[in-house]
């Protein structure tokens, strides 16, 4: 035991890991030889002296190789397996106080019996912090499933353990007793290890053989109950080897290297597998199935106790059934990259909504907020970084709107937010508020490349007495979400439920003459860059966000004037290799420097049409 107390670097210098590796394995091996001597020791005065000891032995070793194990693996967290440790220590205990007791006295101590009880609680508590480790969230869907499987095993237990054993007569009271804490502590030990089983998460090699000892720990002890109230139990016969066996996989779980992830967090799953569903299924029906075979034996005793039981288990299978329900309507409203709401559930909320002004009166408002230029963030830096600005938009889009407002994903990189209580000045703030909130920093992709982001949001409000219906709303709505991004995109256009004409209609044609120019530029840059010597694939896309950018710099905004070419030219090359391919910058500057690229449009065009810059 010395080897104990030993530094860790000691330790690792003078054994390989892979040495350890195998440390399970010698165990298991080497812990079997004395179980198969104890069973081939002769049944004398003298041989159960040699069975006592080698019993005691593997007890005894199993706690040293648990404990050898933790401070070797160094579990997180170690005071759950020490518990394991006290316990088998407490078994041990209780089979040398057992055995001394009896050379003495015929009947049972009852130290060994305290002992061997201390051992159920300090695993049960054990398996308790295993558990709240490796599911640190609130399961409530596992919590019902434990119980339903714990309520069908008591019903077993109660009809052929625990009531025989409390009825059976010629029993002292410490015996009853004594004999009755058995079978309930089983059921204790049971439910909490169910509950593990229950946990999801990875199963590593030393969690299967901590449930091979839990396991066979249960068989061994129901093997003697039955045995027991049958008169048939004699010490040393073949039940020993469960309890054996057990201590053997006790001992390798803890030598075995991967029991220091056996506390690793899993996430939290509904758990509503085929397996799980039969599983329940026969708990469920384990009551109904007890009460007709005691009805045949002609057993009634326990009709109450089994019918009280099937009403619980009714109850908890309606329970689980409401957290299914639940589950998946929340998956069926609920969008899978972003957790906003989905679009069905948005026009339901809008069908509600105008239910509600049609009957009691009030406002309501609709935003539809689209992300700019967001295919050239997808043709640049891929469709995962193009999830990414999805998904950061959402949380600033949540983070923004008020709780009661719904937060849906209208539609591809498409939002909407629908809202009450609500006039369309007071909307127009809150749309200016979600775009100054989506412009004022840059989203990270891959988590070290800024990608600048900005929205184009359209919106309606619709005020007593105005007529309301979800087309109307969505309808106006997005032909303001139009006007914004043919605007400029970065701006807030809000629509009139009684004008239906798309709001800056006015600019439509010398924004399509911009949008000429941008292709034809785009057509420029590509043809120039195919003929470059280190010419390689590139996006459409990406060339075309360069040649967007250039127009949206040297085009005036509403908020500041144009960009010179100089700080045009200065901003390009600050995105060169960051957000922009470096070549295709290199040639599109080497463009404008020779005047195939110009302005984006002539000076009377450009002055009549807003174009906002992104951020």
């Amino acid at each position: 035991m010395t080897s104990l107390n030993r530094p860790a670097g000691a330790a690792a210098t003078r054994t390989t890991p892979s040495a350890w590796s195998w440390a399970w394995i010698a165990w298991s091996v080497g812990a079997l030889v004395p179980v198969a001597g104890y069973f081939m020791v002769p049944a004398t005065e003298r041989g159960a002296t040699i069975q006592t000891f080698l019993y005691c032995l593997i007890s005894a070793s199993t706690a040293v190789a648990l404990a050898v194990g933790i401070r070797k693996h160094r579990p997180e967290p170690s005071s759950t397996w020490w518990l394991f440790v006290a316990g088998q220590v407490m078994y041990t205990a209780g089979d040398v106080t057992y055995y001394v007791a009896s050379q003495d006295d015929a009947s049972y101590p009852p130290a060994a019996n305290l002992l061997y009880l201390s051992q159920y609680v300090l695993v049960a508590v054990g398996l308790v912090r295993l558990i709240r480790r490796r599911s640190p969230q609130r399961n409530t869907a596992a919590l019902v499933d434990t119980a339903i499987l714990a309520v069908g095993a008591a019903v077993l237990w109660w009809v052929f353990l625990i009531h025989p054993t409390v009825t059976a007569p010629d029993i002292n009271i410490l015996d009853r007793i004594a004999a009755t804490a058995y079978p309930v502590m089983d059921l204790c030990v049971l439910t909490v290890a169910i509950r593990l089983m229950l946990s999801g998460g990875v199963r590593q090699r030393a969690y299967h053989l901590l449930l091979a000892f839990l396991g066979m720990n249960l068989f061994g002890d129901t093997t003697y109950g039955l045995l027991t109230l049958t008169g048939s139990f004699e010490d040393g016969n073949w039940p020993d080897a469960f309890w054996l066996l057990g201590y053997v996989a006790l001992g390798a779980a803890g030598l075995h290297p991967s029991m220091r992830h056996v506390g690793d967090p899993a996430d939290v799953r509904s758990g509503a597998t085929p397996y799980r569903v039969v599983l329940l299924g026969f708990a469920t029906a384990m009551a109904p199935a007890v009460l007709v075979v005691q009805n045949l034996r002609g057993a009634a005793k326990s009709d109450l106790v089994v019918v009280g039981a099937s009403g619980v288990l009714f109850l908890l299978v309606l329970m689980r059934m409401a957290g299914l329900i639940a589950v998946q309507r929340r998956l069926a409203i609920t969008d899978a990259l972003t957790g906003l709401y989905t679009r069905r559930f948005l026009s339901e909320q809008l069908r509600v909504e105008g239910e509600r002004v049609a009957r009691s009166g009030g406002s309501s408002a609709l935003l539809l907020l689209d992300v700019d230029h967001f295919k050239c963030v997808n043709d640049t830096y891929g469709h995962p970084a193009g999830d990414q600005v999805l998904a950061e938009v959402a949380r600033r889009l949540s983070t923004t709107c008020r709780a009661s407002d719904v937060v849906a994903r209208f539609g591809g990189e498409e939002f909407a937010v629908l809202t009450t209580a609500t006039d369309p000045e007071n909307l127009a703030v809150l749309a200016e508020r979600i775009r100054t909130r989506m412009s004022e920093s840059p989203v990270l992709v891959d988590g070290r490349t800024p990608v600048a982001i900005t929205v184009s949001i359209g919106g309606v409000a619709a005020l007593p007495p105005q007529a309301l219906t979800a087309d109307d709303l969505v309808n106006t709505a997005d032909a303001a979400l139009y006007a914004a991004k043919r605007g400029g995109r970065d701006r807030v256009v809000i629509g009139d439920l009684e004008d239906r004409t798309e709001p800056a209609a006015v600019h439509r044609d010398a924004l399509s003459d911009l949008d000429r120019r941008i292709q034809d530029w785009a057509a420029v840059v590509a043809e120039a860059a195919s003929r470059r010597p280190d010419a390689v694939p590139v996006p459409a896309g990406a060339v075309s966000a360069v040649c967007a950018a250039w127009a949206v710099m040297l085009s005036p905004s509403r908020e500041r004037p144009a960009m010179t070419q100089d700080l045009a030219r200065a901003e390009l090359r600050r995105c060169r290799g960051v957000q922009f391919p470096s070549h295709i910058v290199d040639q599109f500057l080497a463009l404008v420097a020779t005047g195939e690229i110009g302005n984006p449009a002539p000076a009377s065009a450009a002055e009549d049409v807003p174009v906002a810059v992104p951020a």
